[in-house]
């Protein structure tokens, strides 16, 4: 069990907030939500006004292949996993889009390195930090090195 899936509704509503913020997006963004345990996510992404929030299972087909705003890669089993949901988040969020992971129930050998390993095999760099959440924020590796 990870600390998402034990979050009431108003903790679900203000990680939301939190992670809207630090990803700099309106409350009207395109979100897909990547893990095992994502339903207190979807929603008070839902209850915050998001315009379309999808549940993606790491690993699992996606045939919609909608693009998103945001990729939040909620919990992932193991580093398989974890390069599976980065690959679809990168897929779905394009040159402009920004990917969260969740680093405190990271299961992977290395931890948040390990995280910015497989990131950077996705194309993708981290671009913002959160250190009492232990939450990566990514970007298209051209992105982030543009705003650095």
């Amino acid at each position: 069990m990870t600390a998402v899936d034990v979050l009431s509704p108003v903790s679900s509503d203000t990680l939301v907030d939190r992670v809207m913020a630090v990803a700099h997006l309106p409350p009207t963004a395109h979100v897909a939500v990547i893990g095992h345990h994502t339903l207190s996510i979807v929603l008070a992404l839902m209850h915050r006004g998001c315009a379309c929030v999808r549940s993606l299972r790491p690993g699992s087909a996606s045939p919609d292949r909608e693009s998103a705003d945001l990729a939040w890669i909620v919990d992932v089993a193991n580093e398989d996993e974890l390069h599976d949901a980065l690959q679809a988040a990168r897929n779905r969020t394009g040159a402009s889009g920004r990917v969260v992971v969740e680093g405190s129930d990271c299961t992977c050998a290395n931890g948040l390195s390990a995280i910015r390993t497989h990131a950077l095999g996705a194309g993708l760099d981290v671009v913002s930090f959160d250190h009492l959440s232990r939450r990566l924020v990514l970007a298209p590796a051209l992105s982030a090195r543009l705003a650095a």
